[in-house]
């Protein structure tokens, strides 16, 4: 009989364990004046500065937004602080980029990205950015793209693990 207990207990916490792994967030974005609500901010508004103060979905969104900045300005350093170790790119083209081709291939760009449309998933030490990212140069749209980047918390830090774009 203390078997029998023994396996029940050990498959509700099992139970227990595989509900917690599997909860996750999810935060869509609707058009608002600032990132800490978790939502797109439209061109111009004032991003939330990272601290502890934000929530994890600002702090992505706050990285998102650096980080898109970074590439048009052509900053290497941003974007090495940026990326993880191990971090991998599907371009709209389909070819696959490590981060050392993604950091050596940074150069200054002549267009703007907007991101909008964002929804931030929060799983644990993992985040997913889902959103459309409009290309523009001299007010010309040259392409969108719809993207997905998966970032990772690692000591209290969020890092790019990878980003994949379909172009539309």
């Amino acid at each position: 009989m203390r078997h029998i207990a023994g396996q029940w207990i050990q498959l509700v916490a099992l139970l227990g364990l595989s509900l917690t792994i599997a909860t996750a967030v999810t935060i869509y974005s609707s058009p608002v004046s600032r990132a800490d609500t978790c939502a797109a901010a439209p061109a111009g508004a004032v991003m939330p500065v990272a601290g502890a103060d934000l929530t994890p979905c600002a702090d992505v969104l706050d990285l998102e937004a650096r980080w898109l900045a970074a590439i048009t300005a052509g900053d290497r350093n941003t974007i090495e602080s940026i990326l993880s170790p191990n971090y991998t790119h599907i371009t709209s083209s389909g070819k696959l980029v490590d981060r050392d081709h993604e950091i050596a291939e940074t150069t200054r760009q002549p267009f703007t990205m907007t991101p909008t449309e964002q929804a931030v998933d929060l799983a644990g030490d993992l985040a997913v950015i889902h959103g459309l990212n409009t290309i523009t140069q001299a007010g010309k749209v040259l392409k969108r793209e719809r993207f997905t980047d998966v970032f990772i918390s690692q000591n209290g830090r969020w890092l790019a693990l990878s980003a994949q774009e379909t172009g539309i």
